[in-house]
């Protein structure tokens, strides 16, 4: 079984749990603050995927370290990933999770990279425009990225909208290449006749 339909499978038995017991809004908040721990402490993220320490210790150092921290219905998910030997999943179980979140709230993410910085009109102009497309409520993630050189990319969905100068410049430089390919021969023609 793919590893993304794993994910999807493990995030609805968490929703499933988390409906049972009236914790969606705080399951949904312990979900964004093991995400953060996952992606900002590699030392612990190595730890809960390593194949040899036994899960009775992973369950415990979650215990200890998650217990207050967390939902009890989260901490109870995380000690069954760990059971079913899932926890190199956790954080692909993490982002199904949100997923179904997305789609639960008829909501979407949409990232947003420019070469520099962008003012909250256009942030607000561009979420517009993406909600008036998608018909989805948009959250915008900005971003920088210098290498870029001017214009924007747009990711939503499985949608990319590439209207940046550095990609504009490589279509331009595989257009130039490919007419100065396509141009040889024929000077080489020229010159023999």
């Amino acid at each position: 079984m793919r590893a993304n339909v794993v994910a999807r499978i493990y995030a609805e038995t968490l929703l499933r749990l988390a409906e049972r017991e009236k914790a969606i809004d705080d399951v949904d908040a312990g979900v964004a603050v093991l995400g953060e721990l996952l992606a900002g402490d590699e030392r612990f993220a190595r730890f809960l995927a390593a194949p040899q320490i036994a899960a009775s210790a992973k369950r415990a150092v979650v215990e200890r370290a998650l217990g207050d921290r967390l939902p009890s219905a989260l901490v109870r998910f995380v000690r069954l990933v760990i059971e079913k030997h899932r926890e190199p999943m956790l954080g692909e179980i993490l982002d199904a999770w949100r997923d179904l979140q997305d789609v639960r709230a008829n909501r979407m993410t949409a990232t947003l990279v420019t070469a520099h910085g962008i003012d909250d009109a256009m942030g607000d102009s561009v979420r517009v425009a993406l909600e008036g497309v998608t018909g989805k409520h948009v959250v915008l993630d900005a971003k920088v990225d210098p290498a870029l050189l001017g214009g924007v990319v747009i990711r939503f969905g499985d949608t990319v909208v590439d209207g940046s100068i550095r990609s504009r410049l490589a279509a331009l430089h595989q257009r130039l290449r490919t007419a100065h390919v396509g141009s040889t021969p024929a000077k080489t023609s020229e010159a023999m006749g």
